[in-house]
């Protein structure tokens, strides 16, 4: 005989319907990806990779030192405003407008020329030629403005990129803290660049924030992984845009690939240091373990900087000549 209600009676689910627990007379079916409990939408927080409660992110930003978390400037949820994203789409836009003044006013500078990168401005040839005729075509600066300006002939190329890190920048940047994010963001902006050095032909021209992009692709996926999230999804959309980077014509998939792996490099760091302090820490151990991520981060810029050097040194003056 059947144990349930009869038929035509009342039957009482609460029980069985899981509830948030700072408000249990509401019913919800969403998740916290870090402690599993069900969370309501009040209580929600964004996250990389999905939706965490308050009381895991009131845990995580405990053990993060005072002076590295995201700037205290807030929505009227109290949400932390990611301003670092929001300065960098919005200084690229920017830069964009000065690309098509530089093309639609007389006399206004050809910010594109200015600012692209080819292998050429890092290159000791470069130097013996600027010793030779004077002119400056020395000029590593480059490898990071390149990330600045974007293709004229399609403007998609900047939505895109835009798009992509308005989407992960603010969530990736909430869970780092601004200065970290923005560390990530340009060592794979760098990265992308010395790929170019060594893969690219050396009179190839690269513009474009694709690599740095393509970092904060790989700083999502291990956040992800950080956080014990299913990483599917993340891996599966990472795949089908290097599919794109090396089918598509005019793409330089190299710029894409040194991106990610920078951004795999820098992230490391900082994502175990993360692991390191859930438990909680001393204020002691937090700051030395801010200070080795730091460390981490800077290894990673030397290193940029080790390979720029010894991919100066394969570019000869003929190859700049054009000979």
């Amino acid at each position: 005989m059947s144990s349930g209600p009869t038929y035509g009676a009342y039957h009482d689910s609460s029980a069985e319907q899981p509830v948030c627990p700072r408000h249990p007379d509401r019913v919800t079916y969403i998740r916290c990806q870090r402690c599993n409990r069900p969370v309501c939408t009040d209580c929600q927080r964004p996250s990389p990779v999905g939706v965490l409660c308050v009381d895991c992110v009131k845990e995580h930003q405990r053990s993060i030192p005072r002076e590295q978390r995201a700037p205290r400037f807030t929505d009227r949820r109290g949400n932390a405003i990611p301003l670092a994203t929001y300065i960098i789409i919005g200084l690229t836009a920017l830069v964009y407008g000065l690309q098509w003044a530089g093309q639609l006013i007389p006399g206004f500078p050809d910010v594109s020329n200015l600012l692209l990168y080819s292998p050429l401005h890092t290159s000791v040839a470069a130097v013996e030629f600027s010793q030779v005729t004077g002119q400056q075509l020395f000029q590593p600066w480059r490898m990071l403005t390149s990330a600045l300006v974007h293709s004229m002939g399609s403007p998609l190329h900047l939505v895109l990129n835009m798009a992509v890190l308005w989407l992960i920048g603010r969530q990736i940047e909430q869970f780092l803290g601004a200065a970290k994010f923005v560390a990530i963001y340009v060592l794979s902006a760098i990265g992308g660049a010395v790929a170019v050095l060594f893969l690219a032909e050396p009179n190839s021209a690269v513009v474009g924030a694709s690599g740095a992009v393509y970092g904060l692709f790989a700083a999502l996926w291990m956040i992800g992984r950080r956080l014990g999230a299913d990483t599917r999804s993340i891996t599966i959309l990472i795949l089908i845009n290097f599919a794109f980077s090396f089918i598509g014509a005019g793409i330089s998939w190299q710029g894409h690939l040194g991106g990610f792996l920078t951004g795999l490099a820098a992230s490391t760091p900082v994502v175990l240091a993360d692991k390191k302090l859930e438990t909680g820490a001393t204020p002691e151990l937090r700051k030395r373990t801010n200070r080795l991520t730091w460390l981490g981060l800077g290894v990673v810029a030397v290193a940029l900087v080790a390979l720029t050097f010894i991919g100066s040194l394969l570019i000869d003056t003929q190859t700049l000549l054009g000979r």
